[in-house]
């Protein structure tokens, strides 16, 4: 007589669980920095000019962000041998994916009221230094659409891949959600690299950190990044359109 053993349902990994299968260590991640750090200034070097063109801030950015997904997926991938699904990419539930429209519009609003309050209390109107270099000559309709794929589609994928699977992940392994969160969301505004836009930028980071951590997938991370830069990078767009040429 066969003896049957009935099927225990399903039940999530406890706290933690998920994220101590990521066998990345300390020295990936100075690995990691270190060789996106040395890429990125020898980029800034071959592209250096004394007049910065559209299509010269759109190599960057590609350049960039084409750099941070190929040294992550040799250091982590390649050479530590990381299963893509500990990476996040795994399917998130279908409530995640009808939340991330609204979700961006919400942290674009937040974000302005945030440089809004920044400006009263600074006293000044407040300037986004990246705006010069993402508007586009209106005219070009090339290069607008080469700045949207940029901005829109390829940072999101780098940024998410390096500061929530990479940096989030490792250090959920080790810590807190809430400590976490707050490394890479300080890690993700720093990587902006503007004082004037560390506040907005860290906000952002941390909803992107809490997204990761309750999704348990990197896919919603990416489109509510993606779709918060695309709603950004059209606004400037219909800034430079307006324009009386």
């Amino acid at each position: 007589m066969t003896e049957t053993i009935p099927l225990a349902p399903q039940t999530e990994e406890p706290d933690g669980g998920r994220w101590s299968g990521l066998p990345l260590r300390l020295i990936d991640l100075i690995m990691i920095v270190a060789l996106a750090v040395g890429a990125l200034l020898a980029l800034r070097l071959l592209l250096r000019s004394t007049e910065i063109t559209t299509g010269m801030v759109v190599i960057f950015l590609i350049g960039q962000n084409v750099l941070l997904v190929t040294i992550v997926w040799l250091v982590a991938v390649v050479y530590r041998g990381v299963p893509l699904r500990r990476l996040g990419f795994v399917p998130a539930a279908a409530s995640w994916y009808r939340r991330i429209v609204p979700m961006a519009i919400f942290l674009q609003v937040i974000v302005i009221l945030t440089n809004v309050l920044i400006s009263q209390g600074m006293g000044t109107p407040f300037e986004n230094p990246q705006i010069p270099l993402i508007m586009p000559d209106p005219r070009d309709w090339g290069g607008m659409i080469a700045m949207f794929i940029a901005t829109a589609v390829l940072a999101p994928i780098a940024e998410e891949l390096t500061l929530r699977s990479v940096l989030f992940g490792w250090l959920r392994k080790h810590l807190s959600p809430i400590v976490a969160g707050l490394i890479s969301a300080a890690a993700f505004a720093a990587l902006h690299g503007s004082l004037i836009l560390l506040p907005g930028t860290f906000l952002v980071g941390l909803a992107l950190a809490w997204t990761y951590e309750r999704s348990g997938s990197i896919l919603p991370c990416m489109l509510l990044h993606g779709c918060f830069n695309a709603i950004s990078t059209l606004l400037v767009f219909a800034v430079a359109i307006g324009q009386p040429s």
